[in-house]
């Protein structure tokens, strides 16, 4: 699989050693020094940062790693030793995605890997449009009014970026067979204003005219649509078998079994077979983008 298990387990080794590292450590009263100490002195108000480290979900900045270094005391074994599982394994996790550890939840970036060394992929959506669709503008009106009240202004850039880089399946040079298919709601409903869905519109004419891919929509006019952000992703190797994986709000949930997969599979086909074809879910697209211009 793309999801690169050699840097997954390079930085669980190193964040075991880290944590052992502060346990033996003491403050300056002869306590022991919790990740809330070693928190504050990297100025964070949380020990969140400090779990991902030692439970081998992150690896530690530049600036951080200096700060470790000194406020854990480390002698210079110690720090040699850790410095190079650190580089050692930095230098593995060459992955774009790796750029983003510790901002968005694992199972997010692990299906990004998924996705990146997928062969077919098949998105079923229901009121929105996947996010390898969604233009920068749409991404970030969606974003933001959504979790704009929890996440900051740099943060909705991030999950902008993130959903930018995803689109790179498309050049790669064998890209993937993608398949999306989303209600006809998520075409009509203005996200961002109207101006911002004539151009993520425009963008999907585009996408549909020009890459190697299908749209298919569903119509309203279907006897039932998408209910699930679901996503059926199949690889090339004899044994890698296909999984499907759910979109939430904390991240992605995966599901491997193989009852699972084929029951997902069938509701997958059952909305192919709700949806229009490709050639006529494009024509559906520049008919909306016509009257939406016009309005």
């Amino acid at each position: 699989m793309a999801l690169n298990t050699a840097a997954m387990a390079a930085r669980k080794r190193f964040g075991q050693v880290l944590q052992e590292v502060r346990k033996d450590a003491r403050l300056p009263d002869g306590s022991p020094v919790q990740q809330m100490d070693v928190a504050r002195a990297l100025g964070y108000k949380s020990y969140n940062r400090v779990s991902q480290m030692e439970r081998g979900l992150t690896w530690p900045k530049d600036s951080e790693w200096k700060i470790l270094v000194k406020f854990l005391s480390m002698d210079l074994e110690t720090r040699v030793r850790l410095e190079t599982m650190r580089t050692e394994g930095m230098s593995i996790a060459d992955a774009w995605w790796t750029a983003f550890e510790g901002e968005f939840p694992e199972s997010l970036l692990q299906f990004v890997a998924y996705e990146d060394a997928a062969q077919r992929i098949t998105t079923c959506a229901p009121n929105i449009l996947p996010s390898l669709l969604q233009t920068e503008s749409y991404a970030r009106s969606l974003t933001a009014g959504v979790a704009g009240s929890v996440l900051t202004s740099d943060a909705v850039e991030r999950s902008v970026e993130l959903r930018r880089n995803r689109r790179g399946i498309f050049t790669k040079p064998a890209p993937p067979t993608v398949e999306f298919i989303f209600s006809e709601a998520a075409l009509r409903q203005e996200a961002g204003g109207k101006d911002v869905m004539l151009n993520q519109l425009e963008s999907l004419i585009e996408d549909g005219s020009s890459r190697a891919i299908s749209l298919r929509v569903v119509p309203f006019g279907a006897v039932a649509t998408s209910v699930y952000m679901v996503h059926r992703l199949e690889f090339g190797g004899a044994d890698e078998k296909p999984i499907t994986a759910f979109d939430s709000m904390t991240g992605m949930t995966f599901q491997t079994r193989p009852r699972e997969v084929r029951e997902n599979r069938y509701y997958v086909e059952a909305m192919k077979k709700l949806a229009l074809p490709h050639p006529e879910s494009i024509d559906m697209i520049k008919k909306i983008k016509k009257v939406m211009s016009s309005a």
